[in-house]
């Protein structure tokens, strides 16, 4: 565990000024000896002072103590995970938006390629009722992803980060504990941004229950990542989904394993309307918000890492439809394209988005 800059730092520069006083009553022969010795402390705490910093971005979860300032915790939080005392945040991000890690958003784990199945009789459909186990799922080279559960669509993944919503003031749940966060079919509806009914009980119903069965491991920077449970859910009315109620209760508990997926530059924060997006159109608008800057890319890899059924002549076409929907106006700026061509040879695709040009 990486201490916060502090405690030695602190110390040597304590122990530089002392020194430095010393030369003020040292012989004139050797006050530039006790000066020089005054300066080399000072160095020797700066530099410290940057290693210990540089050490703490680059955790994952930032480590600040219990009694951080209300300005330490904000910084910190802007930018990832934050643990403070014994309590671990996610990142904080504005009610406008939904957050996710970037190994989710820019990876075939949330296919487009999947419609949701609403059906009370299939609950585990949405697009495959096989329970699969480490499943590599299509990521970028510098990425491994693996995947044990049921099929994930674009629904499932407006659903995960509205359950993240929860925690977006309050800690994540510790691993031995079984806090959970408690809410009602209605309020989470509401919360997604759709209208409550009973199709859309059954749905999130469904969608919470193939959630709870997920687990994933990323392997990014020669470290990995593992999240034995994305989340847990209880349902305190019971399991059966005859005669569906808005005021159904729901207990939502997501631990904190999930917070090594949000450290510096890994996560993204996107426009609610945006984070609502389905299909190919959703795939994309969540892909693209995440990217600081353009660059070209594989249609082939974009075919992959979307998780689009389809061949490749289909998923071209609707490649172009999806980017059109989003060169609308209307679309959220940090979704919205302003303009795209394919190369020469069709192989890569250059997506501007309106954000890069303004």
């Amino acid at each position: 565990m990486t201490k916060h800059p502090g405690g030695k730092v602190t110390q040597l520069r304590a122990l530089a000024n002392l020194t430095a006083d010393a030369a003020l009553t040292a012989a004139p022969d050797r006050q530039m000896t006790v000066l020089d010795a005054a300066k080399q402390l000072q160095d020797f705490a700066d530099g410290l002072e940057r290693r210990e910093r540089k050490a703490l971005e680059q955790q994952a979860v930032a480590e600040l103590p219990a009694n951080a300032t209300a300005n330490e915790i904000h910084h910190s939080r802007r930018r990832q995970a934050t643990r403070l005392g014994s309590a671990v945040y996610l990142p904080g991000w504005s009610a406008t938006a939904r957050a996710l890690p970037n190994a989710f958003l820019r990876s075939a784990l949330f296919s487009a390629g999947r419609s949701v199945q609403t059906d009370n009789e299939n609950l585990f459909a949405g697009g495959s009722t096989r329970l699969v186990t480490e499943k590599k799922i299509a990521t970028f080279q510098n990425m491994t992803l693996t995947f044990s559960g049921y099929g994930l669509c674009q629904f499932d993944r407006l659903v995960y980060s509205t359950c993240l919503d929860y925690y977006r003031e309050v800690p994540l749940c510790p691993e031995e504990s079984f806090r959970y966060e408690r809410t009602t079919f209605y309020e989470f509806a509401r919360r997604m941004g759709n209208k409550y009914s009973v199709k859309a009980h059954r749905a999130i119903r469904a969608s919470l229950l193939r959630l709870s069965f997920a687990q994933i491991c990323v392997r990014h920077e020669r470290m990995n990542i593992e999240v034995a449970k994305l989340l847990s859910v209880k349902f305190e009315d019971g399991e059966s989904t005859e005669d569906s109620k808005g005021s159904d209760v729901l207990l939502l508990r997501v631990t904190t394993s999930v917070a090594e997926l949000f450290g510096p530059g890994t996560w993204t924060a996107v426009d609610n309307e945006a984070a609502r997006y389905d299909g190919l159109r959703g795939w994309l608008a969540n892909f693209y918000a995440g990217h600081a800057h353009p660059k070209p890319l594989s249609v082939e890899l974009l075919h992959q890492l979307s998780g689009y059924v389809s061949n490749k002549r289909n998923f071209r076409v609707s490649l172009v439809g999806a980017l059109e929907k989003l060169k609308d106006p209307n679309t959220p700026a940090c979704s919205r394209v302003a303009s795209y061509h394919f190369s020469k040879d069709g192989t890569k695709i250059y997506v501007v988005r309106s954000a890069w040009v303004a």
